[in-house]
């Protein structure tokens, strides 16, 4: 088995991809902020070692790095440094792993590979992190996730508290998303098979869905009904800010979707989940309450 570093294994993404390397056996570090951390503890008690840093220290990045076979990493958005710091993250996080020689699975965003910037900050900082990562020497694997369904369960945005779906997008608009459940299965499943992914570049989405599917899915799960809720952008620009708005502008202008068929056919290792399996792993009773 390998040893594997986990950066972000207290958020939901590096969670669930340090959760299934546990599951198989695998040895995982979690990088983290801090070891007294309710998360950090928890992956501690799961069997998981711990390494105290962030993402702008190249000596304690370097130290947890050192020794392992592959590097799950991603870098963080909306930070107080905005852009230029989120970029700085990916950049530092390419080329530790690559000077160590470890397979880093980064992931990314949906198009970062691409050349035109979005004006969606955090789009565009996985695009310039892409574009390093492309000039080093390092063994990488890119996955591409698109909207997460886990989105929904920030129920400050969603509303599912007060019983309703709430989302910037018309009614019967579709929406690629994808479960951390998937990412960390494609992630897993690259790290345990190198030579077939290292050099690869992914994008990945779990189901395609409209608002108006998702509530019916919610209603059934639950076993009340959720009504879909179309939010205003200019409440969303109120509340979230312009990047928000703006990227749930390019959602609701898109007609360039995946092909999931072929996705999941070509990676049939990976356990996909549609959106009504992802809601039944919920926990929505604590989910719910906040």
């Amino acid at each position: 088995m390998t040893k594997v570093v986990v950066i972000g294994a207290t958020g939901r993404q590096g969670g669930a991809v340090a959760d299934l390397l546990l599951q198989r056996g695998h040895e995982v570090v979690a990088y983290v902020r801090s070891e007294e951390s309710p998360a950090a503890k928890a992956l501690s008690a799961q069997g998981a070692g711990l390494a105290t840093g962030d993402l702008a220290d190249p000596d304690a990045l370097r130290r947890a790095c050192t020794g392992a076979g592959a590097v799950f990493g991603l870098s963080v958005p909306f930070g107080e440094g905005g852009k230029d710091e989120e970029v700085a993250q990916g950049r530092l996080l390419v080329d530790t792993v690559a000077r160590l020689d470890a397979h880093l699975v980064y992931s990314s965003v949906r198009g970062g590979d691409r050349l035109e910037a979005t004006s969606i900050d955090h789009a565009d900082s996985k695009q310039l992190i892409e574009a390093h990562l492309r000039e080093q020497p390092v063994r990488a694997t890119v996955l591409g996730p698109v909207y997460f369904m886990e989105n929904a369960l920030n129920l400050g945005f969603s509303r599912l508290g007060d019983g309703v779906l709430a989302n910037p997008l018309t009614p019967g608009k579709p929406l690629d998303q994808v479960s951390v459940l998937d990412i960390a299965g494609l992630a897993v499943h690259a790290i345990e098979n190198p030579d077939q992914f290292v050099g690869e570049r992914i994008d990945i989405a779990s189901d395609r869905v409209t608002g108006q599917e998702a509530a019916r899915i919610l209603s059934e799960v639950l076993g009340r009904e959720i009504p879909y809720q179309q939010l205003p952008l200019d409440m969303v620009r109120q509340w979230a800010g312009d990047e928000v708005a703006t990227m749930f502008e390019s959602f609701e202008n898109n007609t360039d979707f995946l092909d999931i068929e072929t996705l999941h056919a070509r990676y049939p290792a990976v356990r996909w989940h549609s959106y009504a399996e992802w809601a039944k792993t919920v926990d929505w009773d604590r989910a719910l309450a906040g």
